[in-house]
């Protein structure tokens, strides 16, 4: 059964690839918070601007300047912020997406596995074979192109799909 060995040695590649991607969803989520924390810290440290005793000593003229200088860099923090979390809600629907994507190769390869145990086949057809790999390449170059991959990842994946075509 030289196909069940191919496909659960698949599954397993498939399942480490799940992990690293459930990783990088976790990675996301902890760069909104992150983000949220830094910019909670930032706005905080403008808070006190022009009170205190300086403000008093330095008079109203230089308290209000402060003030309106607290105000401009939290609006400055504000829009960095807005900008960062559209980045990272990008990047985070992007690797769910993937994750996804991987657990529905997964339960593929399973049924697969289940089918090949279950018929007895030696050896898959070369049309299933060549059909099964060419939508790898597809899904291959969609994470690739979701920057969910390196160029070198990407090409050695691709690499050794086509061999095994």
């Amino acid at each position: 059964m030289e196909v069940v060995k191919e496909l659960e040695a698949r599954l397993a590649e498939l399942e480490s690839e799940l992990q690293r991607a459930r990783a990088n969803v976790d990675d996301w989520t902890a760069a909104a918070s992150s983000l949220a924390r830094s910019a909670a810290e930032a706005r905080a440290s403008n808070q006190g601007a022009g009170k205190g005793f300086m403000g008093a000593l330095l008079g109203s003229k230089v308290r209000k300047a402060l003030r309106a200088g607290a105000a401009a860099s939290n609006a400055a923090i504000a829009k960095d912020v807005a900008k960062k979390r559209s980045d990272i809600a990008e990047g985070k629907a992007s690797a769910q997406a993937y994750v996804k994507q991987i657990q529905s190769d997964i339960a593929g390869v399973k049924a697969e596995i289940r089918e090949a145990k279950a018929t007895g086949r030696g050896a898959k057809s070369a049309k299933a074979s060549a059909s099964s790999a060419v939508d790898l390449l597809h899904k291959l170059k969609e994470a690739h192109t979701l920057g969910l991959l390196t160029d070198e990842e990407f090409e050695e994946k691709r690499r050794k799909i086509v061999s095994e075509m």
